[in-house]
C-alpha cells in the first residue's frame, strides 16, 4: 500500500516558529522606519518653524528705526535690551485703506522659560497707553534657551550703553550696529547675527514721538 507522507507535528511546530521569530523581526523593522519617518517629519517641521521665526526677525531687524516710544510713564529708546526685555522701534506699515494707521510699530521679543516659548508682542503705535494689550503671536516652541546680545562692535547685554540721562533724546535714539540671538530649540543650538541698517541719520529733522 502507498502512504501520503505529511509533515510531522514537530516539522509544524518548527515552522510556525519560524513564522513567528521572522514576523517579530519584520514588525521591528517596520516600527523602526515608522518611528525614522516620524522623526524626519517632526525634525523637518522644526527646521520650517527655525526658518520661519528666522526670517521674522530679519524683516523686522531691516525696519528697526531710530524713534523712541512711549509707555505712559516715560520716553522708552529706540532699541531696549536688558535681562527682562527685548524692544524696538520699526517702520514698514502700510495703510492702503486710509485708515489712519501709524506707519511705525514697538516691537518686543520675550522668552516663557516654562512654556519654553518665545513669544512676539506688537503695538500698533509708538505711544503705548498703559491699558493698550500687545498682540501676541508665538515665534517660536520647545526653545530650551534664548538670549540676546547687541554688536557695537563690542557684544554687550545691555543697551542702551551708559545712558546718564534717561531725557535724553539723541541718546535714546542711538542704534547698535548688530543684533545676536543665541538660542536652544529642542536641544540644538543656533546662533543668528543681523546686521541693522544705518539708520542713524534716516529721520534727522523729523518731529520725535
Amino acid at each position: 500500500m502507498n502512504y501520503k507522507k505529511g509533515f510531522t507535528l514537530v516539522e509544524l511546530l518548527v515552522a510556525i516558529a519560524i513564522f513567528a521569530v521572522l514576523s517579530m523581526l519584520g514588525w521591528k523593522v517596520f516600527d523602526y522606519l515608522l518611528k525614522v519617518k516620524d522623526r524626519n517629519a517632526e525634525h523637518e517641521n522644526h527646521l520650517f518653524e527655525l526658518q520661519d521665526a528666522y526670517q521674522q526677525v530679519l524683516r523686522d531687524s531691516l525696519q528697526i528705526i531710530p524713534l523712541t516710544a512711549n509707555d505712559g510713564r516715560q520716553l522708552q529708546a529706540a532699541l531696549v535690551l536688558n535681562d527682562r526685555s527685548f524692544a524696538f522701534s520699526k517702520a514698514g506699515v502700510s495703510d492702503p485703506l486710509k485708515q489712519g494707521l501709524s506707519p511705525y510699530e514697538r516691537i518686543e521679543y520675550r522668552f516663557d522659560a516654562e512654556q519654553k516659548k518665545v513669544y512676539r508682542l506688537k503695538y500698533s503705535n509708538l505711544n503705548i497707553p498703559n491699558r493698550v494689550q500687545p498682540i501676541s503671536s508665538t515665534l517660536l516652541q520647545n526653545v530650551d534657551d534664548f538670549r540676546v546680545a547687541v554688536l557695537n562692535p563690542q557684544e554687550l547685554s545691555q543697551w542702551p550703553e551708559n545712558l546718564n540721562d534717561p531725557n535724553n533724546v539723541n541718546e535714546l535714539k542711538k542704534l547698535p550696529l548688530g543684533v545676536k540671538i543665541q538660542l536652544t530649540v529642542a536641544g540644538t543650538d543656533y546662533e543668528w547675527i543681523y546686521s541693522l541698517l544705518n539708520s542713524n541719520q534716516l529721520l534727522d529733522g523729523q518731529g520725535q514721538p
